[in-house]
């Protein structure tokens, strides 16, 4: 049974209606400000109440606690409950944004069966910023509104948990068809498992069967387990239909049609799952591992500060260089004491505060990322391999506007380097740095490499994620000292890149030689670095080296 988007939406939030303990509540994703006027317009025509859980919301706004401020005003601890005490739905716009903390919290209450039904609004944005692993498995099904026009959506469900909630019989046969075809497609957890299962049954009930039947299995498959798809067992299926069967598998086939047959609702079960999957699914499951290590941003790695970025629940800590006293957080620690210091200092009205009561506020930040060209400007070729990093240059700054990346150039030539472009994301900057640089001389690796990563140091030292980028051919023969030594030259540059991998940082070597030279590779090899060979080089392949390898 075929059915569309406003359907499959409405049976989703009629099974968390029917069982939320189980069910969880519904994902919608690729929402857009219309489709979220719709949700709320129908919760408030219903008779459902509706609480929102914003991404700024703390622990203590979702469990209550003490209230500081109406306890300093009455004299007594004054308790106040938290928003996840309320009776009805919970939405949650922007839930992509949510911090961790908020996550953990949301999961742990649904565990536990005291969360009613919730409702997370993903709108597609900031994609980088968190991964809702912990309540996304906990939702039981996830509708995509992508594709959908605001005119053309609908929210109409039955809000009365008792209309409809018998569960049918099921076999064994269905539950372990269930089974299979989750882990055929890649779905190992139990949870959805459990979650078809139930759901198959309540929309056997729903529509007046005792028993479950092949339709409810799949309705309840292709609502549940086709969004957690992580493989495709098709591909599996052709490669084992091309090879043709020997004399023995026929006659193994021949035994087992028996089997097979019992076997055909499973597999029924599968092409429904299929059915139901998005028409990009083969590219986005293709493409799943690369996302992962290729975020596509300009943020690095997350880190502490003390000024800005999403708020953080406080600490407990006395204030130092540019850290600010978190009022509400320091009275609600010395709420609970105050009638015992009283007793003990014999202070009737002052409120009596101690260092060990005193909280920070405290922030999560992103690094912001820093690509350090660094080029090889010696030799006869040289204004070739100038000319295209001056554009791959140019290619990467046309990206940074929109993705907050710095950019750096350092060339070395003769017997030393110079930084001709310090971080920065001004084009017209870049453009005149670029016209000035010069070409010539010895090959002083060992010196470029050294300046690279004393940018780097100087990088991280500010709170900036540095990445390395060495265009060169890998031919040394100027050593730190400034003499001609091919030997010594290599030797030390070793030595620098050895320093270098401390840093931990993304690096790679271009190579760009017109053949491979397996110093360089050996080089690369001791900072932990990429080596890539490109003898013809363009301003277009090494800038899509440096996403690649950097990922960028």
């Amino acid at each position: 049974m075929e059915i569309d988007t406003n359907q499959r939406t409405n049976l989703a939030f009629w099974l968390a209606t029917v069982n939320p303990a189980l069910f969880g509540g519904v994902i919608l994703t690729g929402v857009s400000a219309a489709h979220s006027e719709i949700v709320l317009n129908f919760f408030k025509n219903s008779n459902l109440s509706l609480n929102k859980i914003f991404s700024s919301f703390s622990t203590s706004d979702l469990n209550g606690g003490i209230d500081p401020l109406e306890s300093l005003h009455k004299g007594v601890l004054v308790y106040r409950q938290g928003i996840l005490s309320r009776s009805g739905w919970f939405l949650c716009p922007s839930s992509n944004e949510m911090p961790q903390a908020l996550q953990v919290t949301l999961a742990d209450q649904m565990d536990s069966g005291k969360l009613a039904p919730l409702i997370l609004l993903d709108d597609g944005h900031k994609q980088d910023e968190t991964n809702n692993t912990k309540l996304k498995d906990r939702l039981a099904i996830s509708i995509d509104l992508t594709d959908v026009r605001y005119n053309e959506f609908c929210l109409d469900f039955d809000t009365k948990q008792n209309v409809k909630t018998v569960k049918a019989e099921i076999n064994d046969a269905q539950i372990q068809s269930v089974i299979i075809s989750a882990l055929k497609f890649g779905i190992e957890s139990i949870r959805p498992v459990y979650m078809t299962v139930c759901a198959a049954q309540y929309l056997a009930g729903r529509n007046d069967r005792k028993r479950v039947e092949q339709e409810d299995l799949n309705l309840a498959a292709s609502l549940i387990l086709a969004h957690r798809a992580l493989l495709i067992p098709e591909e599996i299926q052709n490669d084992a239909e091309t090879q043709p069967p020997t004399e023995q598998e026929e006659t193994a086939n021949k035994e087992t049609n028996q089997e097979n047959n019992a076997s055909l609702p499973t597999e029924i079960l599968i092409e429904a799952i299929k059915a139901s999957l998005p028409n990009s699914v083969f590219e986005q499951l293709r493409s799943s591992l690369r996302q992962k290590t290729k975020s596509g941003s300009g943020f690095g790695n997350r880190q502490k500060s003390k000024v800005r970025g999403r708020p953080k629940p406080s600490r407990n800590s006395p204030p130092g260089d540019q850290e600010r006293v978190d009022v509400v957080a320091t009275l609600r620690s010395a709420a609970p004491w105050q009638k015992l210091r009283k007793k003990q200092f014999k202070i009737a009205k002052n409120i009596i505060i101690f260092p060990s009561d005193i909280h920070t506020f405290n922030f999560e930040d992103r690094s912001e990322r820093v690509i350090i060209f660094l080029v090889d400007a010696s030799g006869s070729a040289a204004m070739n391999r100038l000319g295209e990093s001056k554009g791959a240059i140019e290619l990467m700054l046309a990206d940074s506007y929109a993705k907050r990346d710095f950019v750096s150039l350092i060339s070395f030539r003769d017997t030393s380097a110079e930084i001709l472009l310090p971080p920065t994301r001004s084009l017209v900057q870049t453009k005149k740095r670029l016209s000035a640089l010069m070409a010539g001389g010895g090959t002083p690796l060992a010196t470029g490499l050294d300046a690279g990563i004393k940018l780097a140091q100087t990088c991280q030292r500010s709170g900036k994620m540095p990445s390395l980028a060495v265009l060169t051919d890998g031919k040394a023969n100027i050593d730190l000292d400034g003499n001609p030594n091919r030997e010594k030259a290599f030797s030390d540059s070793i030595l620098v890149a050895k320093v270098g991998k401390k840093l931990d940082m993304k690096s790679v070597f271009i190579d760009c030689g017109k053949r491979a030279n397996s110093n360089l590779n050996d080089l690369a090899t001791s900072m932990g670095a990429n080596y890539v060979c490109l003898p013809r080089t363009n301003a277009n392949n090494i800038s899509n080296l440096v996403k690649a390898n950097l990922g960028v």
